[in-house]
């Protein structure tokens, strides 16, 4: 094997490595708390109006490319805004749960409600690479500090394939071709080698 093709395989192999290293660091879910105090007082519920359309990430494998630093995960930012007599608003939590449809990949809901956890509201995690479409409908329910309940919004969520973001898995596709062909040119190498 030439030099020039060691330095290659080391290279590429370098480069795969410092990607598979990165610490993957979505945001963390954070539970909605009830105040046992405040259900004595307070028996209004809060008001939700419509829920703008979600915000929805693609994984690039590139740190803070589209919402996450993770090379497979995406994200799905929700960002209802509900008013309430005694609870501040950013203190209103969210209860999300399926209305119809099918949710998208690797995409659980919590079982309880959620605060915002991201500027954007409240973000859930999804795996944006296995290509599947999806198209499914949220009902949503904003819950105040004592736990009082407003009616419910649907929010109807869809993936969009053509996404800027999908590049990133024709990325790593690229890296996959490079190591391959290097792993050819050796064993090309080699049988010259061994015939002369």
């Amino acid at each position: 094997m030439t030099m020039a093709m060691r330095s290659l395989i080391v290279a590429v192999g370098v480069a795969a490595a410092s990607r598979g290293a990165r610490a993957c660091k979505p945001l963390g879910q954070a539970p909605h708390t009830i105040v046992a105090s405040m259900q004595v007082t307070d028996m209004t519920p809060p008001t939700l109006g419509a829920v703008p359309p979600a915000r929805i990430h693609y994984a690039d494998d590139a740190q803070g490319g589209c919402g996450s630093d993770c090379s497979d995960v995406g994200s799905i930012a929700i960002a209802p805004m509900a008013t309430d007599d005694m609870t501040a608003p950013a203190q209103i939590g969210y209860r999300f749960t399926l209305q119809s449809g099918t949710l998208a990949p690797g995409l659980t809901l919590p079982a309880t409600a959620l605060d915002a956890n991201s500027p954007e509201g409240v973000v859930l995690y999804w795996n944006s690479t296995t290509g599947q479409p999806f198209d499914f409908t949220l009902e949503i329910v904003a819950v105040d500090l004592a736990g009082n309940e407003s009616a419910p919004q649907s929010l109807r969520i869809m993936n969009d394939s053509s996404h800027a973001c999908a590049v990133g898995r024709g990325q790593r596709a690229g890296v996959a071709s490079i190591v391959m062909l290097a792993v050819l040119f050796a064993a090309a190498a080699r049988r010259r080698r061994s015939r002369a």
